[in-house]
């Protein structure tokens, strides 16, 4: 991605595996759980964590969250057609995981998967201290993961189990303050954006949504739970918080340092970036409308109130499947969080009075975590959406099970009609999705090159970013020391081995870190006459464009003490002010003027008897725009330089193929026409006589 929180990720886990220190040397705005976990993997395993074995990690995540969804429809349904179905569509709708591999997301994802699934089979079997327990640990786990998705986990189990406390008073009382919670709970969270308009919309959603779930809860009987159940959950939360935080104090945290790291800064942390949620203006009005009807209990007794659900259902089941199609990295996510919200009671209000089995009051337990889950996606609503919704879709599919089969009832000389058509329409639909998804991975894989970077070999990703992201490795590694990057792009430092000048690294470092941070690393940066940076110039222009303009000490330093060097695509390389580098794997067009014909220059390392020139398109299929064979005709000026772009000895001539050896400059006369108009889309590949690449170079500015 354009911002690279996974390489922010990876490169504190680095630093933690090298030096310990977590929140004492190495910043995280995460809690301790993933380093602990990841650091025993690391060490048992040998494992190298880079872009490939993140992206491996997040896979296990998205496919086992996938895999659980389609447990619990199993568990609700015993239909083998429903449960591929479940696994399909959550599979399509976690597909943000693929923006942001290794970020705490996925593992998040998979822990409120894991909690939901948990809870729901020892709610079916009665069993209140494995849902204690299951609770306990996973909700802690999830809380020194990420605090406020940990809090949400454990709010939604902590109600539960009180409402199911055994004094009926008592239990009254606490599904009272349940329901107060889902109404200040969401106001207090969205405070410091209150009231923007899709904030207020945000929270009314929610509650609305909440309070619907909880009238049915309220009916639904609980089983009752013991004060032992209580025990459970207490001791085995306070069980892995005592592992966790034993791990991490004995790779150098004190007491004092984790609580800082894991509860004062992130609710004292300033909002240093937020999102919004695009919200259309009928999801507030479905919202007050589907609540008014769940809490309308005598119109449950009425004979055409299981109809209007079940068509609610599938109307809404619909919109899902066919509000996908073409584009499904968007509209699949965001339809699962705007129209999940309001309709998540709709699919569980029992179709027959009376209906109050375990397995409908596991749905009821699934639903009130998925509920709170969503509050995820405040403030910064981007791939938070897709994590904190995607436990809708088994509800959806059980919902709509549920709904065909009591249609297929209720007119029995066509049961088995509606049945097939139904089933055969939900495989169809499921099946055009993972298509679609599946196309699309085979377009990106067939249509990209291996990014060939250490850590990231095989990444395959848009070419102008692999064009863009091989020449600034390749100069990082020439002429660097000291790396850092505007914002924080650390997946750099991974792969080139330059280390950054502290510990203390964040995306958005310009708001997230101190003063004595920033300070700290100006120093380093200061003592090192060979530190470079990397600055992402559209992602700062976009954050100046949406008012949150980087700056602070370490800012202003940078822009007084480093300039930059050349720029490719949207990257730029800087270096001190004063220093002159070579930029290697470069190209520049000089346009003719009226004495001097149009000139190609070209900065490279290649090694090898070079005899021609391509200037080929950039992107796939990378057709040939410009030919220069080296001959009498288009000769090669051939220049030997030193790392500062001083010329080592003269320049020579070259009219037959000719070995290039280390850093030099070549310049070729050329007669430019309109096809040389657009450099941006174009890259240059120096070859030997049998066609071999020696080096692939980008225009740079």
């Amino acid at each position: 991605m354009v911002y690279d929180d996974e390489g922010y990720v990876l490169w504190s886990l680095h630093s933690h595996f090298a030096e310990g220190g977590l929140y004492a040397k190495v910043y995280s705005q995460y809690g301790p759980f993933i380093y602990a976990l990841y650091h025993v993997i690391h060490t048992v395993f040998r494992l190298t964590f880079d872009n490939e074995t993140g992206r491996l990690i997040t896979l296990f995540f998205w496919v086992g969250s996938s895999s659980l969804a389609g447990l619990f429809t199993w568990s609700q349904t015993r239909n083998i057609f429903m449960v591929v179905g479940t696994i399909c569509l959550t599979f399509c709708s976690l597909i943000v995981m693929t923006s942001e591999p290794i970020h705490p997301g996925g593992i998040l994802a998979f822990m409120s998967a894991l909690g939901g699934l948990g809870g729901a089979i020892a709610i079916e079997r009665r069993n209140h201290r494995l849902l204690a327990i299951t609770c306990g640990t996973i909700g802690t786990a999830m809380l020194l993961t990420k605090i406020n998705v940990g809090a949400f986990f454990l709010i939604a189990s902590g109600s539960w189990l009180a409402i199911s406390m055994p004094n009926p008073k008592l239990s009254r009382a606490c599904l009272w303050l349940s329901a107060i919670g889902s109404l200040l709970v969401p106001f207090w969270l969205m405070q410091k954006l209150w009231p923007d308009r899709w904030v207020a919309i945000f929270a009314l959603v929610f509650s609305l949504s909440a309070l619907s779930v909880l009238h049915l809860i309220k009916d639904a009987n609980l089983p009752k739970s013991d004060w032992k159940s209580w025990q459970y959950f207490i001791g085995s939360a306070a069980g892995v918080m005592v592992i966790i935080v034993g791990m991490i104090g004995m790779r150098g945290t004190s007491l004092k340092q984790l609580w800082h790291g894991v509860v004062t800064a992130p609710l004292g942390q300033p909002l240093a970036y937020s999102h919004p949620i695009n919200w259309p203006w009928l999801i507030p009005v479905l919202s007050v409308g589907l609540f008014i009807l769940s809490i309308s209990t005598p119109l449950r007794q009425k004979p055409w109130f299981a109809h209007v659900i079940v068509a609610l259902r599938l109307g809404v089941a619909i919109g899902f499947l066919t509000q996908s199609f073409g584009d499904i990295e968007n509209k699949f996510i965001s339809y699962s969080f705007l129209y999940g919200l309001p309709f998540v009671w709709v699919m569980l209000v029992p179709l027959y009075p009376g209906s109050n089995s375990p397995l409908r009051q596991a749905r009821y337990w699934l639903a009130w975590v998925f509920l709170w889950q969503t509050l995820h996606a405040y403030p910064v609503a981007g791939s938070q959406m897709g994590w904190g919704s995607f436990m809708w879709v088994p509800l959806a599919v059980v919902g709509c099970f549920d709904a065909v089969i009591f249609w297929a009832e209720k007119f029995g000389r066509w049961q088995r009609t509606i049945k097939g058509f139904g089933g055969a329409a939900f495989l169809v639909c499921c099946g055009a999705l993972v298509g679609d998804l599946g196309y699309l991975g085979h377009y990106r894989y067939s249509s990209g090159q291996p990014l060939a970077i250490n850590g990231a070999a095989h990444l395959r990703l848009p070419d102008n970013l692999t064009g863009a992201f091989r020449v600034l490795d390749q100069n990082i590694r020439y002429h660097g020391g000291l790396l850092f990057s505007l914002p924080g792009m650390f997946s750099y430092n991974i792969w080139t081995g330059h280390p950054t000048p502290t510990a203390a690294n964040v995306t958005h470092w310009f708001s997230l870190l101190s003063n004595q941070q920033q300070l700290e690393i100006v120093a380093k940066l200061e003592s090192d006459e060979q530190a470079v940076l990397v600055v992402q110039s559209y992602l700062v222009n976009y954050l100046i464009d949406q008012g949150f303009p980087p700056r602070g000490v370490l800012q202003q330093y940078i822009v007084n003490n480093f300039a930059p060097v050349f720029r490719i695509d949207t990257f730029e390389f800087w270096a001190k002010k004063g220093r002159t580098v070579a930029p290697i794997a470069t190209a520049k067009l000089h346009l003719a003027t009226p004495t001097k014909p149009a000139i190609l220059e070209l900065v490279t390392t290649a090694e090898g008897k070079a005899s021609k020139i391509v200037i080929r398109g950039l992107f796939h299929p990378y057709n040939q725009v410009f030919h220069l064979p080296i001959n009498q005709i288009t000769p090669w000026q051939i220049t030997s330089l030193h790392a500062d772009n001083s010329p080592i000895g003269p320049t020579e001539t070259a009219t037959s193929p000719v070995t290039l050896q280390g850093l030099s400059q070549i310049k070729v006369a050329l007669n430019i026409d309109q096809r040389l108009s657009k450099p941006d889309i174009l890259k240059v590949v120096i070859l030997d006589a049998e066609g071999n690449s020696l080096q692939t170079l980008q225009f740079s500015h």
